[in-house]
């Protein structure tokens, strides 16, 4: 059992250290895009684009990645012949490959004519533009045919536990784009059309790479009978898909529709300012996953004190770090370094979305601490619904927010859709999987953190105090106050503190104090 959960743990910080690497290095482009590119109406092309293709990358693949791993995976004692593990390859690669090449076709002899929906532009005549946004939208078709065909080799690499080249891989592919873009962009003066080719590049070599993957599974064959197992458990998680990415980004197709290209490129720019709360979110799903799942199955009378407990010290991170960032970021990226800013004067514009999309952020995070109730009672069969909601919420709220508050209405819709979605699993999994949660102690820190955010947006957008250095030492005072009344008001615990300066000391050099901590906040060592 051991060695299991150690190799667990091993692959996890794998996968976890090389997703955050790659969105950190992806994260990069965005000061550079909004800075290089002559407006943030090529940004926003940019921006129109990938949100197609996000949504493209699921219809070409049909839920097949998923149908794989379930019928693929094997026990330790399970045999299957090379035959059989060639007819589970094949069959999905081939209709990927059918699908794709399809469509893909479809969109490259009728680019000319699908410019005009995708890149719709209510402010400004794209008509000028047409050549090079065909060029970008064949492009963008071919970045999603061998990106549909690298799932399956991806998937192989996982079960066969080979995290270490899943990681490369992946890696590589963020790597050699970012490099590309340097050189497409700035070199060649490409433009938007850099940030494409770059992509095509990397995703052609990185499908060549797995070629030798492909090669051990693939045989020119198509087995209906395999088919009729992972076709159609495929397809019944194509409806979630597309509504989790709904809730992600339909935003912007509407912001594109109703504000114009150059808008979204503001509105898109501002929303990766988030980066900080979204990492903090995804590392602590990779953990969580595992995390839950185990406990639950050693101690669940402890595991539910447990899961309570980790869900208040999640929250207390995540919403000091939620005012922190919402103080600091704005001043951050829109204070001249060695001349250069960030974000490009035009880009200013949405520094107010910048807290929303944190909150928002938050309320992920919620949602996926809730959802452990749903995996350990097995009562999977409510995402969907859930997901729906969140995006017939963002749809709905971004139709008519937008037009009434522009980009700040868009991020505001992505806000309810996350409320949304984590009010309605909360319910759900405390109907399966009761956990007593600390609300009042998580409510405190809300009021803290919110109240000294709203007090802060009351004096800065008020005028009551003007100045750089006035207001640069008025925040701090607000993010000290915040770290001040943690402890006064009882929030913070004096064991928890005892924990957190023993923590520190440790990493410092200097030797821990010797308090002992609750039985739960030893277990809760685990998470942190």
């Amino acid at each position: 059992m051991r060695e299991q959960l150690q190799a667990l743990s091993k692959e996890t910080l794998v996968y976890g250290a090389s997703t955050v690497i790659g969105r950190f290095l992806n994260f990069l482009l965005v000061p550079f895009y909004v800075n290089v590119l002559h407006s943030s109406a090529e940004y926003g092309i940019s921006t129109s684009l990938y949100t197609y293709i996000s949504f493209f990358n699921i219809i070409y693949t049909l839920g097949l990645e998923a149908a794989y791993f379930r019928y693929a995976a094997k026990g330790e004692q399970e045999y299957r012949s090379i035959e059989d593990e060639r007819k589970l390859f094949s069959g999905p690669f081939l209709l990927i490959l059918g699908i794709g090449l399809t469509i893909s076709t479809i969109v490259i002899f009728g680019a000319s004519a699908l410019v005009w929906p995708t890149f719709f532009d209510p402010k400004h005549n794209i008509t000028p533009l047409v050549p090079m946004l065909t060029t970008i939208l064949r492009v963008g078709a071919l970045i999603v045919l061998f990106d549909s065909l690298a799932v399956l080799p991806f998937a192989v690499l996982r079960l066969q536990h080979r995290a270490k080249k899943f990681a490369t891989l992946k890696l590589l592919n963020i790597v050699v784009t970012l490099v590309l873009n340097f050189v497409f962009i700035l070199g060649f003066r490409w433009g938007v059309r850099g940030i494409f080719i770059a992509n095509l590049a990397a995703s052609v070599l990185v499908f060549l790479l797995l070629i030798p993957t492909i090669r051990e599974r693939f045989e020119w064959k198509y087995s209906k009978a395999e088919m009729k197992l992972l076709l159609p458990f495929g397809l019944t998680n194509v409806p979630a898909y597309l509504a989790a990415m709904m809730v992600q980004v339909i935003d912007r197709p509407i912001v594109q529709s109703i504000l114009g290209l150059g808008v979204l490129g503001v509105y898109q720019a501002n929303y990766r300012m988030g980066f900080t709360m979204m990492v903090f979110v995804s590392l602590f799903e990779y953990a969580w996953r595992p995390f839950f799942l185990k406990e639950a199955r050693t101690d669940d009378t402890r595991a539910r004190q447990l899961f309570a407990r980790v869900f208040t010290y999640f929250m207390l991170i995540a919403l000091i770090g939620f005012l922190v960032l919402s103080i600091a970021l704005p001043y951050i990226v829109s204070t001249p370094i060695f001349g250069r800013r960030l974000l490009k004067p035009e880009y200013l514009t949405g520094l107010d979305i910048i807290p929303v999309v944190l909150l928002a952020y938050v309320f992920q995070g919620m949602y996926t601490n809730f959802i452990a109730g749903i995996y350990i009672k097995n009562r999977n069969r409510v995402l969907p619904w859930i997901t729906g909601l969140g995006a017939g919420v963002n749809i709905v709220a971004n139709l008519l927010l937008i037009p009434v508050l522009g980009i700040m209405g868009a991020a505001l819709a992505t806000l309810f859709a996350y409320m949304a979605m984590a009010v309605a699993i909360y319910v759900q999994a405390q109907k399966a999987y009761p956990i007593p949660y600390d609300w009042s102690r998580v409510g405190s820190i809300a009021a803290i953190a919110l109240g000294l955010f709203g007090v802060e947006r009351l004096v800065t957008l008020g005028g009551l105090i003007s100045g750089v250095l006035p207001l640069a030492l008025f925040r701090a005072g607000i993010l000290v106050t915040a770290f001040v009344l943690l402890p006064v008001t009882g929030v913070l615990r004096k064991s928890e503190r005892d924990f957190a300066m023993s923590t520190v000391r440790k990493f410092t050099g200097r030797a821990p104090t010797a308090s002992k901590p609750e039985p739960v906040d030893q277990a809760a060592r685990n998470v942190r």
